[in-house]
Formats: C-alpha cells, structure tokens, sequence
C-alpha cells in the first residue's frame, strides 16, 4: 500500500508523518532542535538578539535536523520506497537567502554523504533565517506603508497590513544593511521554499498561500506587486526617490530573486540524493509546502463558510471564504489547494490569559481550585438570562472588555471595563463595584466570542440568512442600538451582514476542552450545520499528507474539490465531538438572543484606548 509524508518543520522542531491512503496514519516521527542547541548556539530552536530585536533561525540547523530524522527512520526500517508523495508547512514568514551557487550545489550534493548541513552552506549567502519572531523591522513597516499611501491600501493589495514577521520587510531590512552577505545573494525565499528546494533539488519560488504572508503579493490576482518589490531592493519611487524607471528595474531583478509563484499543481518530483540514500522511488511526487496555519486548515473538513477556533494562549479564527474583505486588524490569504477560496485569520493577544484571571477571582472568592465553580457559575449566569432575555429587548444589557495585555482585534490598550446599554441612556461605563464576579464569568466568555462573531459575519458568504421571526426580531434588536449600519475597525457594514452564521465551528486547543466555555462560544456563532471539538494532534504534518494524497489521487477523483474530498474520508467519529447547546431552544433561537450584544460591543469598541 502506498504511503504520503508531511513534514512539519517548525520552530523548535521537526516532525515527520506518514499516512496511508485512507487518511489513517501509518507512523509518526519527531527530533527536537534543542539536540543542536551547543553546536549553532540556539535556544528553543533560534538566535535572539534582545537588543535589536532580530530573531534567527540557522539554516544549517534545518538540514542537519532533516537529514538526522531521516536517517534515525531508515535505521527503524520506514518503507520509503511505498511512499508516493509529500508535502507540509513550515513556520510562516521566516526568509532564506541563496548564493548563485545553490543549483550546482544541489545538483552535486552526494547521497553518502553524511554532513549535506557542511555540504551545502557556502549556499546560503546568510547563514540564518529570519523568524516570525523577529521585531527588528520597525522602519521597514513604515516604508512598505508608505509605499501604497497607507495601512489601509497595503492591506487592501495584500491582504494585511506591514507587520514585524512578514517576509518582504525582513527581506528589505537585509538590503538596507548592504553587507557582503546582502551583495552575495543572487535568491530569496522563505522557509517553507527553502524545504521544497531541499525535497526536491531544485530551486523552487513560494508557494501561493505562504506568499500572502510576505506583504509583496497582490492578493487579488496571485501575483507580485511591483511597486512593493521594488521595495526589498531599496529602489521604490516613492520611498527611496528613485526615478520610475529605476523602480521598474529593481521589480524585475526582484522578481528574478523571487521566481514565479508557485500554483497548487505545480509539483517535482523527489531529488536524486534523496533516492539513494533512503530508497525512495524516483516517481514519488513533491507537492508545494506551504505555512502552519494554511496547513491546518488541510487537516480538517473545512468547507467555505466554515470556522476552525484554536482556544489557546491566544485565540485564533480560521475562516475559509469566497469573499475577500481584508482588514488591518486581521489577515487574509490564498487557500494553498482551493482555487478562488481565501482563508480569514484572526489573531487574539487575549484568550486564556484573561479568562483565567477572572477564574482565579473566582476562586479566590469561593476558596477552590480549577474550573469547576467558574463553570457552575457561567452556566448559572446563561441558565438565568434566558429566563429574562427577548431577542427584540436590548434595555440593561451590558458588555465587558477584558484586556490584561493590549489587544490587536481591536487595536486597545490594555483595560478591563464594563459597560451597560440602556434606551434611554445609551452605554455607561459600569464601575467595579457594579459588577459581580458572577457576571463577569458570563461577560468576559461573551465577549470573546461576540469579538469573533462580530467579524466574521461580514466574511461569510451568500446573503442574510432565512426570514424566520427569530432572525427579524435579532435585526430588529441590532438596528434599535446602531441604525443600519454596523461599524467594525472603522468600516461599515449593513446590519444585514451580521444577519449570518457560519456553516459548521471547529474547536481545538485547549480551552476547547472546557464544555462550558464552548458552549457560549457555539451559542453565540450560532452554526447552522453544528460545532464540534476536535481531538487531532499534528495538524500540520497531517496538513501536509492530507494535500499529498489529494494531489495523487486517482484520476476518476478528480470532479472533487479538495474540501468535499476530505469531508467523503475523514474520520469524524475518531476526532470529532458534537458540541452541545448551552441553552434550551433551537440553535437559531439562542443564536439571535446575542444579535443586540454585537450592536452594543460594536459602540463599546470606539471608546476603547488605541
């Protein structure tokens, strides 16, 4: 029976995963980078630099890590020879620069040898990688705004706007130092291309949906911009008042370092030193590698207008859609498989850390531990309100705001505030004392949720959904509080956006383990075809097997999309749980009971500190 691998090369380690055809997983293999941290001097897999900022990955550490995997399975006997296709993400945004020797290089490369890392570093014009973690591009953000006018339009042709980890302000800060290292690159690329070059031999560009992560791709039409291009050269018109046709050049040369975008379909085959040292078959197909967060999206059963809730540190919404509505507060990108579909990411700073603060109050005050009283209380709080609640009634409902750290969605400062909405009044802000521990249990898990909810409608395709009483009795509650418009990081949009629920909500991470809090969550989105908790470890690498078998497939498969494809053989039993109702009532009845809170945290959301 064939085999597929994903390889995940993150951070701080590198797995491998095999699968068979069926999805099922055959083996699973992992080295973590601490085991070179004497050699490249690295701590949890990079070089920190505190007082500048730059945070560095050693690409030699990359191959040794590869190599040293790979050979710890031959020793364990993996059938290499069945294994018919590969893929996987790497960590997004980080860049690696190639001399104009890389090609020979890998052409020569010896299967027998036993140092590829010593072998091939004359390659690399800068021995380190950038990291996602890197925040010594502060300049480079304000020219790459600069460039289009403002945030606002860089977003808008990239789908986010200049951030530290991004790929083409690292590039440009690298450039701007003009070093001997700078003057010997003759390639760019990005992690995630460096290790398709590897599996493949070949010098290969980035791939369409890691590209997004770059801040040089125009989203719109998968290509490279130009103007930003010119940018990672130091040669833009409008930054570096160089003439219009100086610009024109250095987007040519850029895109030259760069090499053409890589689409979905377009795969190598494996690389001959890796077919004589392990035994692969030389048919065995290289699909494009791509980021960790797309490659997630690859291993679950996401459809369009469907959501993937991480509930970690911070809380991350995966959104997969048809429309492309690009914000500064959040990112949009190319799906790495699905032609015209867009993957929607928001990134909190504030998740568990602030839910377990308000769990501590309230352990403080009851004197226990765990979650176990916040839980009670929270589902005493919801059992309690819908004893009260209309879905047309908005008087004395109230909001909280809980940021310990500063917030991106929305751009806040830190602040913990409260506020009530009353017709007559309009919101007051609630000080402490007004505010029971009890309740703020309730208000802080409402408000995450009603956060993501308030943004992700908007993104959701087709129009308002059906005409039932519940749905015009929520939009009349939302129009009493905003009128007909409702305003989301300063863009409006009619109340008729906010009108929709997503298909189906997938919850991972782990306060997804916390039924209570799920719950509120599911309430709130209000899913039409149900939330579920997933149970699945290694997403990425999975990510990467699933997209490699897919890309294999049998040729009477191919009338299938990739969303409907892994839906027919995903194991939902073994991984999947239903998430049960908070409330009493249909799914649509407890959803629209929130339709006037998202009005009210819409209003909340102008008051707050920038």
């Amino acid at each position: 029976m064939s085999l597929y691998l994903g390889f995940d090369l993150s951070t701080q380690q590198l797995k491998i995963v095999a699968c068979n055809e069926d999805l099922s997983t055959h083996s699973k293999y992992a080295i973590n980078f601490d085991e070179f941290s004497d050699k490249y001097g690295t701590r949890k897999g990079v070089i920190a630099n505190e007082d500048t900022g730059e945070v560095v990955s050693p690409v030699s550490l990359f191959l040794e890590a590869i190599q040293t995997l790979l050979d710890r399975m031959k020793k364990e006997n993996f059938p290499f020879g069945r294994v018919k296709g590969i893929s996987g993400s790497c960590q997004q945004h980080g860049t690696v620069y190639y001399t104009s020797g890389i090609s020979d290089s890998l052409a020569s490369l010896d299967g027998d040898s036993d140092k590829w890392y010593a072998d091939l570093a004359d390659s690399f014009s800068f021995p380190n990688a950038s990291n996602w973690q890197d925040r010594s591009t502060e300049k480079e953000l304000e020219d790459f705004e600069k460039a289009l006018g403002s945030a606002e339009e860089l977003c808008r042709a990239t789908g986010s706007k200049a951030h530290f980890r991004f790929s083409g302000p690292q590039i440009r800060r690298r450039a701007r130092g003009d070093s001997k290292e700078w003057r010997n690159t003759s390639h760019l690329g990005l992690v995630a291309s460096f290790l398709d070059t590897f599996l493949t031999g070949q010098l290969r560009g980035v791939e369409i949906g890691e590209a997004c992560g770059t801040n040089l791709l125009d989203i719109k039409s998968g290509d490279w911009n130009d103007e930003l291009l010119s940018l990672i050269l130091m040669k833009n018109s409008r930054v570096d008042h160089v003439s219009k046709e100086e610009e024109a050049e250095a987007a040519k040369q850029a895109r030259e370092m760069l090499g053409p975008v890589v689409q979905p379909d377009d795969c190598k085959h494996i690389a001959k030193y890796l077919v004589g040292r392990y035994g692969f078959d030389e048919q065995c197909v290289i699909w494009p590698i791509t980021g960790d967060n797309l490659a997630t999206i690859m291993s679950l059963p996401l459809n369009k207008d469907d959501l993937l809730v991480s509930m970690g540190t911070s809380t991350t919404v995966l959104l997969l859609t048809e429309k492309y509505i690009p914000s500064v507060n959040y990112h949009m990108f190319r799906h790495p498989v699905c032609r015209g579909i867009y993957m929607g990411m928001l990134c909190y700073c504030n998740g568990a850390l602030a839910r377990e603060q308000l769990r501590d109050e309230v352990n403080e005050k009851y004197s226990t531990n765990g979650w176990d009283k916040f839980d009670e209380i929270l589902e005493s709080e919801f059992a309690k309100d819908e004893e009260v609640k209309q879905p047309e009634k908005a008087a004395d409902e109230r909001v909280g705001i809980y940021f310990p750290l500063g917030e991106i969605i929305p751009n806040a400062k830190p602040c913990k505030r409260r506020f009530t909405y009353s017709e007559k009044t309009g919101l007051v802000e609630l000080s402490k004392e007004d505010v029971a521990v009890e309740q703020e249990a309730a208000l802080i898990i409402e408000s995450q949720a009603l956060s993501c909810r308030l943004r992700v409608c908007p993104m959701l395709g087709g129009g308002r959904d059906t005409k039932s009483f519940e749905v015009e009795k929520a939009l009349e509650a939302l129009e009493k509080i905003v009128g007909q418009e409702v305003t989301v990081d300063h863009v409006s949009y009619s109340t008729d956006e906010f009108m929709k629920r997503p298909k189906s909500v997938y919850y991972v991470g782990g306060s997804s383990k916390n039924e209570s809090i799920v719950r509120v969550f599911n309430d709130i989105f209000g899913a039409r075809k149900g939330g579920y908790r997933v149970e699945i470890g290694d997403a990425c690498a999975l990510g990467g097997c699933f997209r490699a078998i897919w890309g294999c497939r049998p040729h009477e498969e191919h009338g299938l999309g990739f969303e409907d494809w892994i839906k027919e053989r995903f194991d939902f039993a073994g991984n999947v749980d239903r998430v049960e109702s908070a409330r009493s009532g249909a799914v649509e009845q407890t959803w629209a009971r929130f339709s006037d809170k998202v009005g009210i945290l819409s209003l909340v959301e102008k008051q707050l500190e920038t």
